[in-house]
């Protein structure tokens, strides 16, 4: 389980800083975070949360890839290898319900419906089970092939025709998914039906297994037939989950080119050149 002593060491390696300079971003002293850090003490959810958004600041800058070569960003991609897919699935989940669960009391009140905590691993063995054809893609595609950023949400590209389609809308069916806004996080009523998946090329989703969002023509690609002869496979308790290979993530982000896409291919291609 991911504890606020390994979530702040991971955030702060891989934004590069120091200790020192970590606590002069987020205006408190060295040796608060030391001692969160050495799990001597257990911060408070507005403490963390203070401190992980002082180190996300720099690695959400644009940097150059000589900054990022020589940064620690990448420092926690063997330990990532080093897992199984399924592991490094699930560390995706524990620190989702990590996330979720670290939020004041107050916070938890004030929001009517709780959203899922993602839950990778539940969302490939629905889809596995109705026999949907489709190819993981986006910063959870990456994170298989040891991309160090924690993502929040599940991204696919699932073949378009019409039995493919069936398969989906079965499965989203089991999954409960709604319609994903940031205004009603909960969701809005969703007709999980062939019919209603076709009219349009991306759907953003919330399930009983977190955020999933739906992409049938990604930024840079054709869509499922263009990404799946490259994918790379993954048993994932006997389920073979294909996701889009690194040089296709990266040809995707570099067509969208919005902030977070442009400092993710600079880390990916560093992991490239580092294979």
């Amino acid at each position: 389980m991911t504890t606020p002593a390994r979530l702040l060491r991971q955030a702060r390696a891989r934004a590069g800083l120091s200790q020192r300079a970590l606590a002069r971003r987020a205006g408190t002293a060295q040796s608060v975070i030391a001692r969160i850090e050495s799990g001597q003490t257990s911060p408070t959810w507005e403490t963390l949360e203070r401190l992980l958004a002082a180190a996300a600041f720099e690695v959400r800058a644009e940097v150059e890839p000589s900054v990022v070569a020589g940064s620690h960003m990448l420092d926690d991609v063997p330990r990532i290898l080093a897992m199984t897919p399924k592991q490094r699935l699930q560390e995706v989940k524990n620190l989702s319900e990590f996330l979720a669960g670290a939020r004041s009391k107050e916070q938890r009140m004030a929001e009517q419906t709780a959203v899922a905590p993602l839950d990778p691993e539940r969302i490939v063995r629905t889809l596995a089970k109705h026999g949907v054809r489709y190819v993981l893609i986006g910063a959870l595609a990456a994170r298989l092939q040891g991309f160090p950023r924690f993502t929040a949400d599940a991204d696919i590209t699932p073949a378009k025709d019409a039995d493919n389609l069936q398969r989906l809308a079965s499965a989203l069916r089991e999954l409960e998914a709604r319609v994903y806004t940031e205004q009603i996080p909960e969701g809005l009523p969703f007709d999980c039906s062939p019919q209603m998946l076709a009219r349009a090329d991306i759907w953003n989703l919330i399930t009983n297994a977190g955020r999933l969002d739906i992409a049938f023509r990604p930024s840079g690609t054709t869509g499922y037939d263009d990404l799946a002869p490259n994918a790379v496979h993954f048993d994932v308790d006997g389920y073979d989950l294909r996701a889009a290979r690194l040089e296709d993530i990266i040809r995707s982000k570099e067509a969208a080119n919005r902030p977070q896409d442009r400092q993710d291919v600079v880390v990916m291609r560093e992991m490239l050149k580092r294979k």
